[in-house]
């Protein structure tokens, strides 16, 4: 592909903050089927569906207030560019609730999204190049023939804290990690936005 043009840098962009607001965690084909993924030619995901549907369901993980971050290391070697990513969260106090949270990530294929502060839902464990099915190699994701690509995300490490004085701190902070070939894409939906339920803890995304 040709560089058709650059890129400018303008006050919106110096200005952006960092941050991550929402974390929203599913497993790979969930309801036993291939999940249907879209992908697009410029870097986006537009469609992340379970199978025979036009949704798919996700996990809503609120976290404290500037903890949460993505970060991304990349290498290129020959035709080869690997990106290391690991998102950060806390989940403030120990107990049975967050202890549950945990067990139901432990072991599993996991697909991540991430809502930043400024509007952009970035994407791991979702990607379009080198995914290595495990029926195949490197098929596109969007017809990864019923099992999900090696390139998902997982859980990577935990750590839980009661804290010894009061003030102390309470809970465990979670790293998901994921190795792709390409940088994350961003989840940009041509239907409807993703949708929060009243409790706050299940997302719908189109």
């Amino acid at each position: 592909m040709a560089i058709a043009d650059g890129l400018t840098t303008g006050c919106a962009d110096l200005q952006a903050s960092g941050g991550i607001q929402t974390v929203f965690i599913r497993k790979w084909n969930s309801t036993g089927s291939p999940d249907q993924i879209v992908v697009s030619s410029v870097n986006k995901i537009t469609s992340i569906a379970d199978s025979g549907g036009s949704t798919s369901t996700w996990g809503v993980y609120e976290t404290k207030l500037q903890t949460p971050a993505l970060s991304v290391s990349g290498t290129s070697v020959g035709n080869a560019n690997t990106y290391e990513c690991s998102l950060t969260f806390n989940l403030p106090q120990l107990d049975l609730q967050r202890r549950t949270a945990l067990a139901d990530l432990e072991g599993e294929c996991l697909q991540v999204m991430m809502l930043d502060t400024n509007s952009n839902y970035w994407v791991i464990g979702i990607s379009d190049t080198l995914t290595g099915g495990d029926g195949g190699l490197d098929l596109p994701v969007a017809s990864h023939i019923g099992t999900r690509p090696q390139t998902f995300a997982r859980l990577g490490s935990v750590e839980g804290v009661t804290g010894a004085a009061f003030s102390d701190e309470n809970g465990m902070t979670i790293t998901l990690t994921c190795t792709q070939y390409e940088f994350p894409r961003i989840y940009e939906p041509t239907g409807a936005a993703v949708s929060i339920n009243a409790a706050g803890k299940v997302a719908t995304v189109s």
